[in-house]
């Protein structure tokens, strides 16, 4: 599902990438026998936490410079990529529509009928990409061998019913500053997606279960909860990675700088338990997850089920302790999600591979979208 996209394209390879508020991620992924291999890989964090409060989408420029710069040092070939909008700026949400009629009813002017009334602005300045869930209430296309449609038995009659409809938008004026960036950097983008989707290639794959993705980005958390493949429900907050650096800061009498880098020594300790300030900078986050939580147990379209696990990405996933941390306040299985787990990589690579993983989930998933999309039966 991708909100911008071109569909023909010569170069094997595709980069992954993703723009976040502490800096860009690349992946590089080639295809290899039906599967991908990662090429390469590469990232630039910004540096100066104690004066940075811009946004890489605001200035192309310094943008492209990055991503070039990326792409140089890294060794990427293919000059393709794959890139996602950041989830606090994409609507999502799920309608429903009458069953149509017939294969070739239009369902465009249906579905943008009922998003009208819930877009934040007006749909003029959106691009809307849309994904029926309810495949199998489609009308199958009429069979165009005449002697088969003789034999055929007419359909029995069928009542009203509605399909759902999972909806994703963008201000096309979002779009438009990514589409500059790759622009100055002279490397095409062949689509733009959603983060959840890409999470959902990198962490989730084929695996039908109801599943929470948390992604604990620097400025934002994103939580997505998925069923049979699809992001049912999704929440952001303004709490992440940096809440935790500015907490250390503020308890030490450090600087911002040395805080993140204290949080890095963290990230590497083994310790028995969560530092206080760690559980104390964790707190909005859980509090979000059990709302979420919530909020999906009382649709009925799962029989107000549970989700079953939950999988912990973004640059802070790694802070010690916090899964177990989390499992117990949840009494729901949470884990360190792998975005590797689907991907050839080099075996003496993988000690770093795992430690960068989750910074990379959304990157790594962007490029797998060189495998095929799996066509329903």
């Amino acid at each position: 599902m991708g909100l911008f996209g071109k569909k023909e394209s010569r170069s094997p390879g595709l980069i992954g990438v993703d723009v976040g508020a502490g800096g860009i991620k690349a992946v590089e992924l080639i295809p290899e026998s039906g599967k991908v291999r990662l090429a390469t890989y590469g990232y630039s964090q910004i540096k100066n936490f104690d004066t940075w409060t811009g946004s890489l989408l605001d200035d192309p420029k310094k943008g492209a410079e990055i991503l070039l710069r990326i792409h140089k040092e890294s060794g990427m070939k293919s000059m393709r990529a794959n890139a996602s909008l950041p989830s606090q700026h994409v609507f999502h949400a799920i309608i429903t529509i009458p069953q149509p009629k017939d294969a070739k009813e239009n369902l465009k002017p249906m579905i943008e009928a009922q998003v009208r009334k819930l877009l934040p602005q007006p749909i003029e300045n959106m691009i809307l990409d849309s994904l029926v869930i309810d495949k199998q209430l489609l009308p199958k296309p009429i069979v165009e061998d005449k002697k088969a449609q003789a034999l055929a038995l007419p359909p029995p009659p069928q009542e009203s019913k509605h399909i759902r409809v999972l909806v994703s938008g963008a201000p096309k004026e979002l779009v438009g500053k990514y589409l500059e960036i790759f622009k100055l950097a002279k490397i095409e983008l062949v689509s733009l997606e959603t983060e959840a989707f890409a999470l959902i290639r990198s962490l989730i794959g084929n695996d039908k279960a109801r599943v929470m993705i948390v992604d604990i980005g620097y400025e934002r958390t994103n939580i997505t909860i998925v069923y049979e493949g699809i992001p049912y429900l999704h929440r952001s907050i303004k709490t992440g990675g940096g809440v935790i650096t500015s907490m250390l800061a503020k308890q030490t009498g450090v600087t911002m700088a040395e805080a993140e880098q204290m949080k890095v020594d963290l990230a590497s300790a083994t310790n028995a338990d969560v530092p206080q300030v760690l559980k104390d900078a964790m707190m909005p986050i859980l509090h979000e997850i059990r709302y979420s939580l919530e909020l999906f147990g009382a649709q009925d379209f799962h029989e107000h089920n549970t989700v079953e696990k939950i999988i912990l990405t973004g640059g802070s996933a790694r802070l010690p302790y916090i899964d177990p941390f989390l499992t117990e306040a949840l009494n729901i299985n949470v884990y360190i999600g792998d975005p590797w787990a689907r991907i050839a990589v080099p075996a003496g690579l993988r000690p770093v591979l795992d430690e960068i993983g989750p910074r990379f989930s959304v990157a790594a998933g962007l490029a797998m979208k060189l495998l095929p999309e799996k066509k329903e039966k």
